[in-house]
């Protein structure tokens, strides 16, 4: 992608072009470093899956390892894949689904069909082949799900529920930033285009309680969570340990870039405690304009009047909110929205890819073949005489 809405903004000083890290990792990394070079930069900050590359190479690279903001690649990796995260929390005593290993069609069928099923890839992100098992309806055909032994898949017990999506700063072990928005508007189910701050003690709570399972950590973790209808109940579904769309949520203050720049090198000793908990502004709201664009009623069996109420509420939010890009003091990124719209569905068209997926293709992280074996023998040493190398575990209540 030769165009981004960064290039246009006049605070970015300098922006590099370097190899897609999905199809030349080697070549990826060696651009980053020769950026960090050239630029003498002192802190690198992943956005997306690129931190996974990026720690990887970190382990032999001592260079990146100062100056990379994000956990050891098997901390992320534990963090990153679903089924290793549901064993990290039960581990840790934190609250959890019940959930089970599918390595295999045939797992699959065994599923207790009296429970709701959410089937999905562990190392899937947002909605991707997210299937929905409801008793009484038909399984999915195997042709549909490519669950197998390469491609390992987790079924979680359906949560019903508000759900809350966070985004957190954590340096050395302790949770230094965080900010909280409830799931309120989306394009596809699951990628928020609307966010509002808000602040929920038992969030707070249930972040510090997973942090005390990450003593000397630092990165960046954002979570899905569940607060579920039956009985209250906070549950994270899913944990991205990468930046994420709460990071919106600080804009037009310097909360944030105090906190990301506290600590450089990163793995300098501590001599002080970070900061803790620096929150987003309380009730700040941001919005995706082009995602904003795309709405469409939530469930098609919905009556007029309602679908009426959802619209006015969506049109309210549209018009009064400040879009993420927005700024009078920098108004060329917003006015180059357009152009840049377009170029990207080029490269969908191209690519034969839909917008939301088209957005992080070239950045995804999907170990295959003899790297997804190594993986998976970093858990097996780890789990070895464990009880948490069972295929199932039950939900968690705190």
């Amino acid at each position: 992608m030769h165009y981004h809405v960064c290039k246009f903004s006049k605070d970015v000083k300098r922006s590099y072009h370097v190899p897609v890290p999905r199809d030349d990792p080697d070549g990826y990394v060696e651009g980053v470093m020769r950026a960090i070079q050239d630029a003498n930069i002192d802190i690198v900050i992943p956005m997306h899956e690129e931190t996974f590359y990026l720690a990887e190479a970190a382990q032999t690279n001592s260079e990146l390892r100062r100056k990379l903001l994000a956990p050891s690649f098997p901390t992320l990796i534990t963090l990153h894949n679903k089924w290793e995260f549901s064993k990290f929390l039960v581990k840790h005593g934190v609250a959890t689904p019940r959930s089970s290993l599918c390595r295999s069609y045939e797992d699959m069928l065994k599923l207790d069909r009296d429970v709701e099923w959410a089937v999905k890839p562990v190392y899937g992100r947002a909605s991707t082949n997210v299937f929905h098992l409801v008793r009484g309806r038909p399984l999915p055909t195997r042709d549909e799900i490519d669950v197998s032994e390469e491609n390992h898949y987790i079924a979680q017990e359906w949560m019903s529920g508000q759900r809350y999506c966070t985004y957190s700063v954590l340096l050395d072990g302790h949770v230094a930033a965080l900010s909280v928005y409830p799931v309120q508007e989306t394009i596809d189910g699951s990628s928020c285009v609307y966010f509002k701050s808000i602040e929920k003690p038992e969030i707070t709570e249930y972040l510090d309680k997973l942090a005390e399972g990450l003593p000397g950590v630092s990165g960046q973790i954002a979570l899905d969570l569940v607060e579920s209808e039956r009985d209250s109940q906070l549950v994270a579904i899913e944990c991205n340990p990468r930046a994420t769309s709460g990071i919106h949520l600080y804009s037009r203050t310097t909360r944030l870039a105090l906190v990301l720049t506290s600590h450089v090198p990163i793995d300098k000793p501590w001599t002080d405690p970070p900061e803790d908990h620096v929150k987003s502004p309380i009730h700040v709201k941001r919005k995706l304009a082009p995602g904003m664009l795309m709405w469409k009623r939530s469930r098609a069996d919905k009556g007029w009047k309602t679908t009426l109420q959802e619209y006015v509420q969506h049109m309210k939010r549209l018009v009064a909110t400040r879009d993420v890009i927005w700024s009078w003091k920098d108004l060329t990124p917003s006015l180059m929205q357009p152009f840049l719209l377009t170029s990207y569905y080029e490269i969908c068209r191209e690519k034969k890819l839909k917008l939301p997926t088209m957005f992080q293709h070239d950045l995804v992280w999907e170990p295959k073949g003899e790297h997804l074996r190594q993986v998976r023998r970093m858990f097996e040493e780890g789990d070895r005489g464990s009880m948490l190398s069972q295929l199932e575990i039950g939900p968690l209540e705190l």
